[in-house]
């Protein structure tokens, strides 16, 4: 199946515009140059010459008055309602690609006319498509278009953020190592000379058949960073693409997760070989519980020792929270695993946005609980677990077992932040700019033909600069 996907720069400036050409055309529109004007006049649609880029005016003539007009640029809406005069600017963007205008007006009786006029003709935007030519041979073919005046330069096929495959000319005919084939997702991005660029996916997963399948939706929070591991919370929905189960989804609902509520089962080790660090883990703790939580949003407090001890369970008074942290004396070893089984037994039930924070200087000595099982508690449960490996005084070689953290944080959509005495504050800081900046994405299942069945989930953006932390997957109810 080629389950594709596009998304070019000057399309998303489009995005970016509508609102703001909307206010101008209440306001004062900005007025373009007499080049950048195009009149469009039902029943004498002609064809618009020159190539037409930035900001444009729009000037409609419905041919009747009192009109109600409707304009929409390349099937997206631009403004509804726009009374006499009828102009409304609309930034196309730094290059002339094909556009295609639609105008509906309605008079006061209730006439309707509508009309669609294409400017730029022929000059295609930019757009990639994946096309599988012999998969088993690894063989593939990428099918671009671009405008006239900033052609295609570079296409690449991408794996965990590494290029595997590259062409500069057509036919794009690549062949992609069989090791990124058999993972059943490949990604490609086509790059012109100007540095604008669009990508497409293929999956193995074949077409789903909606009315052949029982249909539900899936909630899940992404967390998008860039190549240097910053969290980013401005990405348009446009570039999301959810794959589950290996096969492409729909997004029914989009949003930022910042105004929503969220529990969080904040875990501190408080064995003894934090003895010389308490004093700093408890006033960086706190300043997280400070800078962190909003009203409406829950904590608890777990101190790990021997066993975990609950200073504070979830509550959404800040207070009890950050006294049950400075409550906390150093004794015994460190029952890890049981305390990140403590969290996701609290959480489980939670109806908030969940996350669990780990602050730990060395790994697991005193659990009942395996790793293995706690492994599979944490996939099951899809609660973000964020660990800061402390290295503090007299900790000798550091945190251990950090794979292990790295494995449970990547399969639940956190990360695992080293920190010292003197980053401490600023690697709680990390974490609580991600959860803020998570985006809140609802999507839709046509497949769900068995309970308790393990569903890997895969979130791609449309750039290989960005990545999306989320769950690795989920079993259905």
């Amino acid at each position: 199946m080629n389950a594709a996907f596009r998304h070019t720069h000057s399309r998303g400036r489009l995005n970016n515009a509508l609102l703001l050409s909307f206010l101008g055309a209440i306001l004062i529109a900005p007025l373009a140059s007499a080049d950048n004007r195009i009149l469009l006049t039902h029943g004498n649609q002609t064809e618009h010459s020159g190539d037409f880029r930035g900001i444009v005016d729009l000037i409609i003539d419905p041919g009747f008055e009192h009109a109600s007009v409707e304009v929409s640029v390349d099937g997206q809406k631009l403004i509804t309602g726009l009374r006499a005069p009828y102009r409304v600017s609309v930034d196309l963007g730094p290059t002339a690609v094909q556009h295609k205008i639609s105008i509906a007006a309605t008079d006061a009786n209730g006439r309707r006319v509508r009309w669609n006029e294409t400017i730029n003709r022929g000059n295609l935007p930019l757009s990639v498509k994946l096309k599988a030519v012999d998969p088993g041979a690894g063989l593939f073919e990428v099918l671009t278009t671009a405008p006239k005046t900033d052609p295609i330069a570079l296409v690449e096929v991408w794996d965990a953020g590494e290029v595997v495959a590259s062409a500069t000319s057509k036919p794009y005919r690549l062949t992609v190592p069989r090791h990124v084939v058999n993972s059943g997702f490949i990604q490609v991005t086509a790059k012109t000379t100007s540095g604008e660029e669009a990508a497409d996916f293929w999956s193995a997963a074949g077409n789903i058949h909606v009315e052949e399948m029982q249909v539900r939706t899936v909630p899940i929070f992404v967390s998008v960073v860039d190549r240097n591991g910053v969290t980013q919370d401005n990405v348009d929905r446009s570039m999301f693409r959810i794959l589950d189960k290996g096969a492409e989804t729909t997004i029914v609902e989009f949003g930022k997760a910042f105004d929503q509520p969220i529990s969080i089962a904040l875990l501190i080790d408080a064995s003894a070989s934090m003895t010389y660090s308490m004093t700093h883990a408890v006033k960086a703790a706190r300043e997280f519980v400070q800078n962190a939580l909003k009203p409406g949003d829950r904590a608890s407090v777990t101190a790990i020792h021997d066993v975990p001890r609950r200073r504070q369970s979830l509550t959404d008074d800040h207070a009890a929270v950050g006294k049950a942290i400075d409550g906390i004396e150093p004794e015994g070893k460190t029952a890890l695993y049981d305390g990140l089984q403590s969290a996701i037994r609290e959480l489980r039930e939670e109806k908030n946005r969940r996350a669990i924070v780990v602050l730990t200087d060395g790994g697991d000595t005193s659990s009942m609980w395996s790793y293995q099982e706690i492994q599979k508690l944490a996939g099951e449960s899809g609660i973000p677990t964020y660990f800061i490996a402390y290295e503090g005084e007299g900790i000798g070689d550091g945190v251990r077992d950090i794979e292990k953290l790295r494995f449970l944080a990547n399969q639940t959509g956190g990360f695992v932040a080293t920190a010292t005495q003197q980053n401490l504050m600023a690697r709680y800081g990390d974490i609580e700019r991600d959860l803020r900046a998570q985006f809140a994405i609802k999507y839709e299942v046509s497949d769900f033909g068995k309970s308790n069945e393990w569903r890997p989930v895969r979130v791609v953006i449309a750039s290989p600069k960005l990545s999306a932390r989320t769950i690795q997957g989920y079993f259905t109810p």
